[in-house]
C-alpha cells in the first residue's frame, strides 16, 4: 500500500500516553515499520518517555494530566481532525481496548479504518471492574462492531475476547515479537536468578521468593535480582526479608543495562498469575528477551505464558500457583547447567526463527493492507450506489 505519490501510505498509532517505560514492545513494533509510516498520536506525552508522540496535546503536568481527562477544547479537536483526515492515513491502529474506544471515533469521522491490539488487562481485568468495568463492555461492544480488525497477542487474549463477544472473524492472533540482539558471550559464571518486570499482584513476584526459600540446602541462598518498578516494591522487600531471600531491588533499568543482567545470571524466573481483579499475562514479551539471551525460563502455565515458553523445550512450566513445583523448576535449572543451556539455546534458535520483530511487523503491515484494501472497495461502493 502506498500513497499516491509513492511514499508510504500512514498509519496513526494511537496511545493515549506515550509511552510507559514497560512499553518497549510498542516502541519496536512502530521502529520496525517499513512500507507505512507511522504517526504516533495520543493524549498524554510523558515527560520521561520512550518515544516523542507526533501529536499528543497535553503534557506530563498536574494541568495536563488533569485536562487529558476532560473532552478536549476546539482547538485540540481541529488538531486531530487534522492529523487523521491526512489524505496520506490509511489506517488507524490503536493500542489496548480502552484506547480503542477513544481512537474509534476519530477514526469514524475520518474515514479510516480501525485496527486495535489487545495485549492483557484490557480483556482480562477491565471488564471486571465493578463499576467502571460495565460501562467498559458496553464500550467494547461498540468498538468490536466499529474496529475493521481485533488483534490479540495471543491465543490466549484471542479466547478472552471471544468471550467478551468478540466476533471470530475480526480477530487476528499477532505476536508482536522483539529485537533480537546478535549473540553475546555471557558472563563465564552464569549466577543467580533474575526477575524484570512490574512490581504488581500479576508478575508473581512474591511466588518467586517462597519458591527460592523452599530450595534445599545452600541453593536457598541464591541471589535473586528484581528488576522494575511498582506499587508492591516496600511490601515485596518485607517479604523478601521475612523469608531470608537474598533479594536485590534495581528499580528501573534501561534495555541496554537489562541486557547485560540477562548475560550474567543463570535462570530467568517471572511467575505471573491471575491477580485478584482478573489481570492476566497476555503473552510476556519478556520471556522472549530472555530467552533470545540463551537464559532458561522457570514459570507457570498462566495466560499467555505457554505461547511464549515450550515447557520442556525452552524453560520449565509449573500449574499456576504451585510454589512447590516452581520450587522445583529452580532447583532442577540451578543445579543441571547442561539442561539450563540446552534450554537456553533451545529458546534462542525459537526466537530467531518465530519472533523477530521485524518479520512479526511485516506480517502486522498486511494487516494495514489488508484494512486499506476494503476500506478503499467500500468507499468506490458508495460513490457507485
Amino acid at each position: 500500500m502506498s500513497a499516491r505519490d509513492g511514499r508510504p501510505a500512514k498509519v496513526v498509532v494511537w496511545r493515549d500516553y506515550w509511552l510507559a517505560p514497560s512499553e518497549t514492545f510498542i516502541r519496536d513494533q512502530v521502529a520496525s515499520l517499513q512500507r507505512w509510516q507511522p504517526v504516533t498520536v495520543g493524549r498524554r506525552q510523558f515527560s520521561r518517555t520512550l518515544v516523542t508522540a507526533d501529536h499528543a496535546p497535553y503534557g506530563d503536568s498536574l494541568a495536563g494530566r488533569v485536562l487529558s481527562l476532560l473532552p478536549p477544547a476546539p482547538q485540540v479537536s481541529r488538531g486531530y481532525r487534522d492529523v487523521f483526515a491526512d489524505p496520506e492515513v490509511a489506517v488507524v491502529h490503536a493500542h489496548f481496548g480502552p484506547d480503542g474506544v477513544r481512537a474509534l471515533r476519530h477514526a469514524r469521522r475520518a474515514g479510516k479504518p480501525l485496527l486495535v491490539t489487545f495485549h492483557g488487562m484490557d480483556v482480562t481485568a477491565l471488564p471486571n471492574r465493578r463499576w467502571a468495568g460495565r460501562r467498559y463492555r458496553r464500550q467494547l461492544t461498540a468498538l468490536f462492531a466499529g474496529a475493521h480488525t481485533l488483534i490479540a497477542v495471543s491465543e490466549f487474549i484471542a479466547g478472552q475476547l471471544e468471550a467478551l463477544g468478540a466476533p471470530r472473524e475480526k480477530i487476528a492472533v499477532h505476536y508482536i515479537g522483539t529485537d533480537v540482539p546478535a549473540a553475546r558471550q555471557a558472563a563465564a559464571e552464569r549466577r543467580g536468578i533474575l526477575f524484570v518486570g512490574r512490581l504488581v499482584e500479576k508478575k508473581g513476584v512474591a511466588d518467586l521468593f517462597r519458591a527460592v526459600a523452599d530450595l534445599p540446602g545452600e541453593l536457598a541462598r541464591t541471589p535473586v535480582t528484581v528488576v522494575g518498578y511498582g506499587p508492591l516494591r516496600a511490601q515485596l522487600e518485607q517479604r523478601a526479608a521475612e523469608t531470608g531471600v537474598d533479594a536485590r531491588f534495581l528499580g528501573r533499568r534501561s534495555s541496554a543495562e537489562i541486557s547485560d543482567l540477562l548475560a550474567q545470571h543463570a535462570v530467568f524466573c517471572a511467575p505471573s498469575r491471575r491477580a485478584a481483579d482478573g489481570d492476566s499475562e497476555g503473552f510476556g514479551m519478556v520471556f522472549l528477551e530472555a530467552a533470545a539471551a540463551e537464559l532458561p525460563v522457570a514459570s507457570y502455565r498462566h495466560g499467555g505464558i505457554g505461547e511464549a515458553v515450550v515447557d520442556g523445550t525452552t524453560g520449565l512450566l509449573a500449574d499456576e500457583g504451585d510454589v512447590a513445583g516452581l520450587s522445583a523448576a529452580l532447583r532442577t535449572l540451578l543445579t543441571d547447567p547442561d539442561l539450563a543451556r540446552r534450554l537456553g539455546r533451545a529458546g534462542r534458535e525459537r526466537v530467531v526463527a518465530e519472533f523477530d520483530v521485524r518479520e512479526r511487523t511485516a506480517e502486522l503491515e498486511k494487516l494495514y493492507d489488508a484494512a486499506a484494501a476494503q476500506s478503499l472497495v467500500e468507499v468506490g461502493d458508495r460513490a457507485g450506489a
